[in-house]
């Protein structure tokens, strides 16, 4: 019993990696914060998954269109290029295609639905 109750211990690879992907300016390639983290970046990758639930590099999607939706969220009409950029994308493709991919919209569209949301909130009171 006192096995399961114990608090979560990561692997010091797996802290590093976190503290260094919550840095939002890290842009760090996988392979280096393994070599910097002293392994080797399958092993990493590994143990990356085995404790956080995902590959690094989806880890690393997935909080780069977080971010992307949070500064989404702070204005009525986004300019997606400038959204690209300031969170880290290549370019507004790559951003447009991490949101198909993990809302099944395209910017467009969510822009479109969320207004829609006000607008009905709005009626109703």
């Amino acid at each position: 019993m006192a096995h399961l109750f114990r608090p979560l211990e990561r692997h010091y690879a797996v802290r590093f990696a976190l503290e260094t992907f919550g840095r939002t300016d890290s842009g760090l390639a996988i392979r280096d914060v393994a070599r910097d983290a002293g392994l080797s970046q399958r092993r990493f990758i590994q143990l990356f998954a085995r404790e956080v639930g995902m590959s690094p590099k989806l880890f690393c999607r997935v909080r780069r269109f977080r971010q992307a939706l949070e500064t989404v969220r702070q204005t009525a009409t986004p300019d997606w290029g400038r959204v690209a950029v300031d969170c880290g994308y290549y370019d507004q493709s790559h951003l447009i295609h991490d949101f198909r991919v993990f809302s099944h919209l395209s910017p467009t569209e969510y822009v479109r639905q969320r207004s829609e949301c006000v607008i009905q909130i709005t009626r109703r009171w």
